[in-house]
């Protein structure tokens, strides 16, 4: 949402708070909510009707409507940030109302928000893994099934498909007789879509385990009855992706590219980015095979568009670089290779930490967790305790020292890796480092714009101006004396690089430079490196640091200061 749109809402929001707010005071939770529930999602004119719920709540002490309201919140609301403040407002809400199943809901809508707005894994199975504890002994089976699904959905990012398929199938079967079971049309329409999303999960993990005959059976199924639901377009697009994978596989490429666009049509007008990337990956095979390489690598690019713009990547992608680095040898594109080249290490670093992190406490955390709660059941049966528990202790332990090895390794060797490329740079400005790149295209604007813009952002690097907090484009360009669709072109176009990343690259090297230079920074807290360098807070600069230098920060001074021991 652009700056004049934000001040234009809040004065909208303003305006109904004023002429609405003492009249709804005196209005039941049933008549304010039905002034929010015509807006679709992500609206946030909604916003000043669920705000008066909120605040009505709030004063009535009503805990359970507070949390419906902090959930209508996150529903209305575009930003994943302010969607997470509401998530944690739930959280304590839920909390303070002592309730479990409303706790396992709140932990899992957070979990949510991570895993589908962010692309956040990590912290996402961290918050259902809490969910998944407080619904053990919940009698609300759809809750219990819903924990379950989101957790197969980690297991199957990770590549367990076997425990994932486990996970899938009894949500599957829940939720199937659950939407035969139910008269009220929501309640059935819920309990379908839960169906609809396990078995199309369901079926792409026997794809990835060769049992063929079980995708194609599932994949049928969804075709069959979701074309007459048309409330789950959606999950339609899945199975339409499914099928035309499916025939892709068949060496039937007609067959397949009917489908897939069948599948990018429904998943453009839904937003759904991230299965979308998968789509034009498989366009772009599909293209290869049928000797059009034009229009393969511009799916393949596309690919990278949507890598960039919202970066999640999954190993089923990965080869879409492969694809372009072979392009760009043919053409002997020395530039081409290199970007996807980079990319494609990107792409590698991001999988890899993602499985790193994820892989050990998935199963340390949540199968670990429903063993022992196996174990002992059985120790109470046959009275055996001190047999388990050692064997259990023991591989426990067994595991974390192996794990904090193997993790220490690599933290090593990303640390050598960063200071080589610094030492490499120690002459090179920020600005040269972002080096010009020949563009091949008529420029939009002369050159001599052009060049006044780079001077004047070699200006900006050398004074440190992007130091201050709150660096926008549009400041940036004022502060240079230009405008945000200029400076944005060159950026983009000569740099080959957008703000965002140009801006937080300047930052983080040169905080970087500064821990290398002076040692009286690593002693600094986390908090006041990243206002040192003019980042809002300790998780947005952990994780740019982790971005641009392979390693997180406190794990960078950690290794500095070791390494400082022995000199």
């Amino acid at each position: 949402m652009s700056y004049h749109n934000r001040i234009l809402l809040l004065i909208f929001n303003l305006v109904l708070s004023v002429v609405y707010g003492r009249e709804q005071q005196q209005r039941s939770y049933k008549e304010i909510s039905a002034l929010f529930e015509t807006y679709p999602e992500n609206d946030e004119r909604a916003m000043v009707f669920v705000n008066l719920y909120i605040e009505k709540a709030k004063k009535d002490r009503n805990y359970k409507k507070l949390i419906r309201g902090y959930e209508e919140a996150i529903y209305y609301t575009k930003e994943s940030a302010r969607m997470l403040s509401y998530a944690d407002s739930t959280i304590v809400t839920a909390l303070k109302a002592n309730d479990p199943d409303q706790i396992s809901r709140a932990y899992l809508g957070k979990g949510i928000i991570y895993y589908y707005n962010r692309r956040q894994y990590k912290p996402a199975l961290d918050e259902y893994l809490k969910a998944f504890k407080y619904s053990k002994n919940s009698e609300d089976d759809y809750l219990k099934n819903k924990v379950i699904y989101h957790l197969g959905m980690v297991k199957s990012y990770l590549g367990y498909y076997k425990e994932a398929a486990g996970h899938f199938e009894q949500a599957a079967e829940f939720f199937e007789k659950n939407a035969k079971e139910s008269d009220d049309q929501i309640i059935r329409l819920n309990n379908e879509s839960g169906y609809f999303n396990s078995i199309y999960r369901l079926s792409t993990c026997y794809k990835n385990l060769k049992f063929y005959n079980k995708e194609d059976s599932l994949i049928n199924i969804g075709l069959n009855r979701l074309a007459n639901i048309s409330q789950l377009s959606m999950e339609l697009g899945y199975f339409q992706k499914g099928k035309g994978i499916q025939l892709l596989r068949k060496e039937n490429p007609d067959g397949a590219l009917e489908h897939l666009q069948l599948s990018r049509n429904i998943l453009i007008r839904n937003q759904d980015y991230a299965s979308l990337t998968t789509v034009y990956f498989y366009m772009g095979k599909l293209y290869w095979t049928k000797g059009n390489k034009t229009a393969s690598l511009n799916y393949f690019k596309k690919v990278d568009s949507l890598v960039n713009k919202f970066w999640f990547v999954t190993p089923e992608i990965r080869s879409n670089y492969e694809y372009l680095i072979n392009d760009s040898k043919q053409r002997k594109n020395s530039k081409d290779q290199l970007y996807y080249t980079n990319q494609l290490l990107k792409a590698d670093s991001i999988i890899n930490v993602d499985f790193a992190m994820l892989s050990s406490k998935i199963y340390r955390e949540y199968d670990t967790e429903t063993l022992l709660d196996e174990k002992r059941k059985l120790v109470r049966d046959h009275q055996i305790t001190w047999y388990f528990s050692i064997s259990a202790g023991v591989s426990i332990v067994s595991f974390l020292i192996l794990r904090f090895r193997k993790r220490e390794q690599k933290l090593t060797a990303s640390y050598h890796e960063l200071l080589e490329k610094f030492n490499a740079q120690k002459d090179i400005s920020s600005f040269d480092v972002l080096s010009s790149v020949a563009t091949g295209e008529t420029s939009l604007y002369s050159q001599e714009l052009i060049d006044q813009i780079k001077a004047d952002l070699k200006i900006f690097e050398d004074k440190k101006d992007f130091l201050k907090p709150n660096l926008t484009l549009p400041i940036v360009a004022k502060m240079i004396g230009s405008n945000r669709t200029h400076l944005s072109y060159v950026l983009n176009v000569h740099f080959d690089v957008t703000f965002p990343t140009y801006l937080k690259a300047l930052r983080i090297r040169y905080i970087t430079n500064l821990l290398l230079e002076d040692h009286k920074y690593l002693s600094y807290k986390i908090e006041a490196l990243a206002e040192k360098c003019g980042m809002a807070n300790r998780q947005l600069f952990t994780a740019h640091f982790l971005e641009i230098n392979g390693i997180k920060p406190n794990d960078f001074i950690r290794k500095r200061q070791v390494e400082l021991k022995k000199i």
